[in-house]
Order: C-alpha cells, then structure tokens, then sequence
C-alpha cells in the first residue's frame, strides 16, 4: 500500500506516534537505502508494524482486520485456491450470502479482486 510520505508524516504526526524529527531522520534514512519510510520506521523501533498497517489502512479508507485470534471455518478458507490465496496473500474470513469477505496485504491488487469477486458470485 502506497501512500504520499508527506500524507504518511501529517497522519502519524497528528497521532502522536513519533516526532516529526524522528520522522525526518527515517525518511533521511529510508531514502539512502532506498526503502519505504514505514520499513525504516518499523525496523528502528519506532512503530509497530500493526500501528503503521492500522494507520495505512486509515488513511486508504480501507478496514483494518486482525485475523489472529479469527476461526475461519474450512469451507470458507476454500473458496481462494491455496496457490492464489498465497501468492497474492489473500484470504477469505467471512462469508455472508453472497458477500465474501477477504483480507489482504495489497488492497490496491485489483487484479486480484476482480479474480475472487467472479469466483464467488
């Protein structure tokens, strides 16, 4: 999930995750490794990596679910080939009529979506 640094410094600033120098030296630093600022800043300690996803996925407009303590009954994990369910690191959760509920790493894959959104209708 990609979102604008300077979007990402505004959220996290204005929830008092880090200080906006803190900020500054990971982006510094995300930018002489040639990595993304929230890698930097999940890698030094500064957030969480579920903080950061939360936050990401806040920004997005997207629901943020934690799937650990989640018993998703076998048929329902079925409806994604393994394969697929790996590769795009998607998994279906929820099932309700002819609504599937699925969580993702990349909600921006809509290759991805348009695949499962035919497979389960």
């Amino acid at each position: 999930m990609n979102v604008d640094n300077k979007i990402l410094e505004k959220f996290i600033l204005d929830a008092g995750l880090i200080t906006k120098e803190q900020f500054k030296k990971a982006l510094d630093k995300a930018k002489k490794t040639k990595r993304k600022v929230g890698d930097v800043l999940i890698l030094n300690g500064l957030v969480s990596e579920d903080d950061l996803n939360k936050l990401i996925a806040y920004i997005l407009g997207i629901p943020f679910v934690n799937l650990e303590k989640e018993i998703i009954p076998h048929e329902i994990l079925k409806i994604i080939p393994e394969p697929i369910a790996r590769s795009h690191n998607i998994i279906a959760f929820r099932k309700e009529g002819n609504n599937l509920e699925v969580a993702m790493l990349d909600p921006e894959d809509l290759r991805t979506i348009e695949f499962i959104k035919k497979k389960s209708s």
